[in-house]
């Protein structure tokens, strides 16, 4: 029995070979080789510690990530997510400094971050101007945005506020942040796997002639995802600045690759519709994981820069490879 891809780009299951195993479970396993690799190099790896340091520092990339997905898989990118990252994490800590509660700085903040994310939706289905450019321009905008809302000084969440709570709280032994990543993921998964919403990104990310004749509403489909996207990194940036307790100008920088790295590393096709919100979720860990361990055998942060490069390189290549293969 073969394997054969279907027009929303998920696998159907058929004979288990090498290259089906490689395109469905190669992530998993790299996870894993990579796991027994650096605790067998550092005792301090496997700790429950650093364990939990890990999924903390990830989850902000993996919130992040989760938006990035949906807009790839719906046929579109977003680099636009480092400034509106840190517009939202402005506008939280300047809402708290003008004494606002914790919630109506984390509504704000997450809510700026969803007004970019429409704004780019619009232009890009509403002019027609390409995704890349348009959320290339807005990322410009948003930095501009940020720098012009602080006057370019850095804004201090007051000490004691409990807006610390957000990036600083547990509950259990699992960090808030954690615990908004895992619901943030298990609720994105329900939603892609098990509505009508998720089929429909997969159908216009993966053949956009045949999801016009279906008559889905492209343009709709796109532009929430868009929306998705934007508010996921606003509220990344609103944690992050409950974490450290400073909203800084220039927050967000270069986080923008770091989300589409995850995603390409996962095994999401920036072509559109291959891949899913859980192989993204699980390429945030994963780039998590392996600068976590290369930190720890004390790699220095060029070289980690180095490898890091050619781990996403090599993940593409590989999964492009077997795809190409099976089809």
């Amino acid at each position: 029995m073969s394997t054969v891809q279907r027009p929303g780009g998920r696998l159907q299951r058929g004979r288990l070979t090498p290259l089906v195993f490689l395109a469905r479970y190669g992530l998993y396993v790299a996870l894993l080789i990579q796991v027994a690799a650096f605790a067998a190099q550092s005792p301090n790896f496997l700790t429950a510690a650093n364990l939990l340091n890990i999924l903390q520092q990830t989850s902000t990339i993996g919130i992040m990530a989760i938006g990035q997905t949906l807009v790839i898989l719906a046929g579109g990118i977003d680099v636009s997510v480092g400034s509106t990252l840190g517009l939202g994490g402005m506008i939280a800590a300047m809402a708290i400094r003008s004494g606002a509660s914790p919630a109506i700085a984390l509504i704000a903040g997450t809510a700026a971050g969803f007004a970019v994310g429409v704004v780019n939706g619009a232009v890009i289905f509403g002019l027609g101007v390409d995704a890349f450019i348009t959320t290339l321009a807005t990322l410009n905008i948003g930095r501009g945005l940020v720098y012009v809302l602080s006057n370019q000084y850095n804004v201090n969440v007051p000490d004691g506020s409990p807006f610390f709570a957000l990036g600083r709280g547990h509950i259990g032994p699992l960090p808030v942040s954690v615990v908004i990543f895992l619901l943030l993921f298990a609720l994105a998964h329900v939603v892609e796997r098990h509505t009508a919403f998720g089929r429909s990104v997969h159908a216009v990310g993966g053949n956009r002639a045949a999801a016009l004749l279906s008559g889905l509403r492209i343009g709709r489909i796109r532009l929430a995802a868009y929306g998705i996207s934007g508010a996921c990194a606003a509220l990344s940036g609103v944690i992050i600045v409950s974490q450290v307790g400073l909203a800084v100008p220039y927050l967000g920088s270069g986080y923008e690759l770091d989300t589409i790295a995850a995603a390409v590393v996962g095994g999401v096709a920036l072509t559109g519709g291959v891949g899913s919100v859980l192989v993204g979720a699980v390429g945030s860990i994963f780039i998590g994981v392996f600068l976590n361990g290369m930190a720890l055998i004390d790699v220095p942060s060029i070289w980690q820069m180095v490898a890091q490069g050619v781990v996403i390189i090599s993940a593409v290549g590989l999964y492009g490879a077997a795809r190409a293969r099976m089809q």
